[in-house]
């Protein structure tokens, strides 16, 4: 029998202790695009399909989150990657609790779009209006902007740049790569100046749009 969630204006899911999702509200329906018809009753991982920024799957039968909410501490918040039923992706931040309903276990998850994609949406048509610009008056073809890129960046700064584009923090990337964090911000500098790009989102972007990475 479905649980109640209301009428709440954040996407809200609800999944018992077998994963299976018990509630999906109206907001839901919209952000993540399966209607309550389609999700109630199915296991989560089925509808989710979940991804972290490096493409490693979040969901699956032996959920770890699942697992996370049996044990009552579900993790509080994460984020994730979800492929809509239209093959469209969206990057969500998950804020979930843990609660028990009749005897039942159930995790509560409330979807928000991620603020950073949003940003990064927001100045990637101004980021790409001024390589255009920049490319008809004396620039490379977008065919060669990759090159460009490649051509300009050392390899590390490569590296830095593909990190910063996949949405990792300075502290991540210093230990991702055993690098000191003034290291990191130095790379990331450089990388700038030598693309011209005015913000770390705007070398982000640069990054993505020259195929260096792919946030899926």
């Amino acid at each position: 029998m479905p649980w109640e969630l209301g009428a709440g204006p954040e996407a809200t899911v609800a999944v018992d202790d077998r994963g299976i999702i018990v509630a999906w509200n109206r907001a839901a329906e919209l952000l993540l695009g399966w209607t309550a018809e389609q999700a109630i009753g199915r296991p989560c991982h089925e509808i989710m399909h979940g991804s972290t920024s490096a493409g490693t799957p979040i969901c699956g039968p032996d959920c770890a989150i699942l697992e996370c909410g049996k044990r009552g501490n579900t993790p509080r918040r994460f984020e994730m990657l979800l492929r809509r039923p239209d093959q469209t992706e969206v990057w969500l931040d998950v804020t979930s609790v843990t609660l028990r309903d009749s005897g039942r276990t159930l995790s509560i998850h409330v979807f928000n779009e991620s603020l950073s994609v949003q940003q990064m949406s927001k100045i990637a048509g101004e980021v790409t209006q001024r390589l255009v610009l920049e490319r008809a008056s004396a620039g490379p073809s977008d065919e060669n902007l990759q090159r460009l890129v490649v051509d300009r960046l050392t390899r590390r700064e490569i590296e830095v740049l593909k990190l910063v584009a996949a949405g990792l923090g300075t502290n991540d990337i210093a230990a991702q790569l055993h690098l000191a964090r003034v290291t990191v911000r130095n790379h990331i500098n450089s990388a700038m100046a030598k693309l011209g790009a005015h913000s770390r989102l705007e070398v982000g972007v640069i990054a993505l749009k020259a195929g260096l990475v792919h946030l899926h």
